[in-house]
This record gives C-alpha cells, sequence and structure tokens, in this order.
C-alpha cells in the first residue's frame, strides 16, 4: 500500500476518533438517564478502541503468517 493511502487512512482514523470524541461529549452533558449514559458511552468507547487498535496499531496483522507482511 503507498504511503499517500496509509497517510489517508490515518487521518480518516483521527477524525472518525475525534467525532467519537465530540459525540460522548454531547452525550455526557446532555443525556440524564445514567443507564443509557453508560450504555452508550461503552458503545462509543469500544468502537474507539478498535479504530486505534486495527488503524494504529495493526492488531489484524499478528495473525497473518510470516510471509504476509507488507
Amino acid at each position: 500500500m503507498s504511503e499517500q493511502l496509509e497517510q489517508r487512512r490515518g487521518l480518516v482514523a483521527i477524525i472518525v476518533l475525534a467525532v467519537l470524541t465530540a459525540i460522548e461529549y454531547v452525550i455526557a452533558v446532555g443525556i440524564d438517564g445514567t443507564s443509557l449514559v453508560v450504555t452508550l458511552l461503552s458503545v462509543i468507547g469500544v468502537a474507539k478502541a478498535v479504530i486505534i487498535l486495527e488503524y494504529f496499531m495493526h492488531l489484524s496483522k499478528l495473525w497473518r503468517g510470516e510471509g504476509d507482511h507488507a
């Protein structure tokens, strides 16, 4: 994969993380139901963790064979 495409994917990941963080803030400040807030923030937190693990830590590459390194 070209370096330019990798940089674009990283930028998209950062933007998505920023948007999810803004949504987290709005939910935490704007919703009163405690269980609803915890549920929504947990779902968003898991989504952010998946993005970080995949795009910045390359977790999916751990299970590839030795010959599959790019």
